[in-house]
């Protein structure tokens, strides 16, 4: 048994799989750098998921990141009544397309359903691994989770814009009934 393991040239699906990587905005810092996009590519596993089987259930504890590398995806919520609608549908082939990276900080309840539109490849990144390379790495760790951040503030506001809209559009409803 060799005491080091060969290191093999990049095959050209392992560039895909990095410039995947470095599509998404919170690794987007590094695409210069090959050796952190390689260490980042090194948390990942790979998952495959046939067309309309389910990739992240609504209500389930989660603590992955899925990078989908290709396919397409349905986000998919519950109402107060229990029936489903989509939300949005994302393709991979498109940009970037990642769900559930509040589990890489977070372990809750995911909020929405994920499903595979169509046949999908995913990368997938588990709390554990990103706590353990933030630990290796803690000034990359930390710039990825400031990212992060970054982004749900962003959807926070956002969603924080759109309660107001909907509270506005209901109290004119209620006004205009009466």
């Amino acid at each position: 048994m060799p005491l080091f393991k060969r290191k093999k040239k990049l095959s050209e699906r392992t560039d895909y799989v990095l410039d995947k990587l470095k599509e998404v905005s919170f690794f987007s810092m590094f695409a210069n750098d090959i050796d952190m996009i390689k260490r980042i590519a090194e948390m990942c596993t790979r998952r495959f998921y046939r067309k309309g089987k389910p990739i992240i259930r609504e209500g389930d504890f989660g603590d992955e990141l899925f990078i989908v590398i290709s396919g397409q995806i349905d986000i998919i919520k519950k109402t107060l009544q229990n029936e489903q609608y989509t939300v949005t549908t994302m393709n991979a082939g498109l940009g970037a397309v990642y769900v559930g990276e509040i589990a890489l900080i977070d372990n809750d309840r995911r909020s929405a359903s994920v499903y595979a539109k169509t046949d999908c490849r995913c990368l997938v990144i588990s709390r554990e691994d990103f706590i353990k390379f933030g630990d290796e790495n803690p000034q990359a760790g930390l710039a990825i989770t400031r990212a992060i951040a970054s982004r749900l503030c962003a959807n926070l506001r956002k969603s924080n814009t759109d309660i107001i809209t909907l509270f506005s559009a209901l109290v004119e409803e209620i006004s205009s009934n009466r």
